[in-house]
């Protein structure tokens, strides 16, 4: 679509017709991608009936113009063309947001969701960034603008950006480190101000669904999410719990089968069917293409697509119209509370510190090593810390041997460790000694993109309460004291889910294992993988960035009959997926493609 005395040519946002363009009563032109929390409270406050979410958008902008995305919830990405046609305006929501991808020139703005789209316009060029490539490999995503692609950019999450000939301005408009604290008199107002912002989050969510299933765990975010949907259900209403499991036993002391604690949770509410998910003998690649291609990038966690795809073809298949996560629940409702012990520092509060390390150790550790684990090695440089580790001889964990599949010299010619370091990226993924190191996660690794490529292969829409806004808001204003105390983390989950989920999942310490059955599914590949690795030993492109020999000769010389060891399961399981991941990208990106028509 163009738009203007051909300044503009705007792709439109998606492939769904959420994304059509909606005409405002002053003349201007809106395209809106994605959805509205609290519908009906929101039409009520405009004095306007029911009406799509592109409508009830449009008509809070004319209300409030520049401040709306301070004063409204949901998750959606907006673009608003003035009636003049010169003045561009592009909005992210908070947290979680359709992903929005723009090319300037001096005569041209270029927006949509989606690289691919901006390509098929003809104007713009398909050349990889080096740096963005280098970063992703030691998964630091918090240059939020940077794309995959060089000379396009991204609008960051909680962001507004408008534009003119020769003009940009950009304003963050919601940070989770501004927000004024909540204070509350006792613990069980917490609680129960908590579980009613859950039950609205469930109730928004469920707006306009009528077979919601859910990605279902043994986790305390996917059960509460489960839990939560089945309670706020018509009478006669059902969900269907899909839980994805180990195609064969896996020896582990850690939880590797999720299926018991789904099922414990099924007993309790009968509306919730749960149904265990097999893979089969897919893996990592299964459908990666179509990530590419419909998200343009290199997804984060791709060790864990393939039980993710088989969970979201069920669901369609069987008729769902939505599906229900509780991904954001890490980074809100079940924050660990582990900065605390940095906070305590900070504010002087050494009986509480000293007495929660005490309860805190692990077993054998001394209280002044753990309070060095807790406070001290968190804010050492990298050097410092490396030198500490062995000082007290401790093996170090070096991120290019174990999970980044990154050549060591590429590595250091991208600066990629300094980049991580000055962006708040820990590579070493020491104890968190501040707050900030969850609000940064917040939309990191490219959520939103690969959102909008779940919902474009399998048409399907996801949810997740858990990133509502008004509940993350709501957790990130509380004191630290609500999620660790007395030893035990993840407290206010824990309080908010007494009676709503069986008990060993509520006091369950252990985290699952996703795709813990990698092992097998290796065994299974290796073959295959390792002529893939030998072809890439040919390609300069991919030697000369990512340690192809090296992972070829750990994969060849791996035995599954073997005892674990760290260092290489890391290597297999995190690293060499990673890789090859990458240089499918970078040579998917390669290929030569005709441009199609702007629209």
């Amino acid at each position: 679509m163009t738009i203007g005395n051909a300044v503009l040519a705007i792709s439109t946002l998606g492939d769904t017709p959420a994304a059509s363009a909606v005409k405002l009563r002053d003349g201007s032109v809106l395209l809106f991608d994605g959805h509205l929390d609290d519908r009906a409270a929101l039409a009520r406050s405009l004095g306007v009936h029911a009406a799509d979410d592109a409508t009830l958008y449009g008509e809070a902008y004319l209300k409030h113009l520049d401040e709306v995305d301070a004063r409204i919830c949901g998750q959606y990405a907006a673009l608003i063309v003035a009636p003049s046609g010169q003045i561009v305006r592009l909005a992210r929501s908070p947290l979680r947001a359709p992903p929005l991808h723009y090319w300037q020139s001096d005569d041209e703005l270029i927006v949509g969701s989606a690289p691919r789209l901006l390509f098929a316009t003809g104007r713009v060029p398909r050349v990889l960034d080096d740096q963005k490539i280098a970063d992703s490999l030691v998964l630091n995503y918090n240059e939020e603008r940077r794309s995959w692609f060089a000379g396009i950019r991204r609008v960051p999450i909680g962001t507004i950006c408008h534009f003119s000939r020769g003009w940009e301005q950009s304003r963050r408009f919601h940070d989770l480190a501004s927000l004024p604290p909540t204070l509350l008199g006792s613990t069980g107002e917490y609680v129960g101000q908590g579980r009613a912002m859950l039950e609205d989050a469930v109730r928004s969510s469920l707006g306009g669904f009528a077979r919601p299933a859910i990605s279902l765990s043994g986790g305390l975010d996917s059960q509460a999410v489960a839990a939560f949907t089945a309670e706020a259900l018509p009478v006669g209403g059902q969900i269907k719990g899909f839980t994805s499991i180990p195609d064969s036993p896996v020896s582990s002391d850690a939880l590797t089968n999720e299926l018991p604690y789904a099922k414990a949770l099924g007993r309790m509410y009968p509306q919730l069917d749960v149904e265990g998910v097999l893979s089969g003998e897919l893996w990592f690649d299964y459908r990666l293409d179509e990530i590419f291609e419909f998200a343009g990038v290199v997804p984060r966690n791709t060790a864990n697509l393939h039980w993710n795809h088989r969970i979201w073809e069920k669901a369609s298949t069987e008729g769902h119209d939505v599906i229900f996560t509780g991904s954001a629940g890490n980074l809100g409702f079940s924050l660990d509370g582990l900065w605390g012990f940095g906070e305590w520092v900070r504010t002087g509060q050494w009986g509480r510190l000293l007495r929660e390390t005490r309860l805190a150790k692990a077993p054998g550790q001394t209280l002044l090593r753990a309070l060095y684990a807790r406070v001290v090695a968190p804010r050492l440089p990298e050097p410092a810390w490396s030198a500490m580790q062995k000082l007290a001889g401790r093996q170090h964990a070096d991120p290019f041997a174990t999970w980044s599949p990154i050549d060591p010299k590429w590595a250091k010619e991208m600066d990629v460790a300094d980049r991580a370091e000055a962006m708040g990226h820990d590579m070493l993924f020491r104890f968190p000694s501040e707050v900030s190191a969850y609000r940064r996660d917040f939309g990191g690794g490219e959520a939103g993109d690969i959102d909008q490529a779940f919902l474009q292969i399998h048409g399907m829409p996801e949810r997740d309460p858990l990133a509502y806004r008004p509940l993350v808001e709501f957790c990130h204003s509380i004191p630290v004291e609500q999620f660790i105390e007395g030893g035990e983390t993840r407290l206010l989950a824990r309080r908010i889910l007494t009676g709503k989920v069986p008990e060993e999942v509520r006091t369950e310490q252990r985290r699952g294992v996703q795709a813990s059955d990698w092992r097998q599914r290796l065994a299974r590949a290796k073959a295959a993988l390792s002529r893939e690795l030998a072809d890439l030993q040919r390609d300069e492109v991919i030697t000369g960035r990512i340690a192809i020999a090296d992972l070829k000769r750990t994969l060849d010389s791996w035995d599954d009959s073997a005892p674990a060891d760290p260092v290489v399961d890391s290597r297999l399981s995190l690293a060499m997926p990673r890789a090859i991941a990458t240089a499918r990208f970078i040579r998917w990106a390669g290929r030569s493609e005709a441009p199609g028509p702007a629209d």
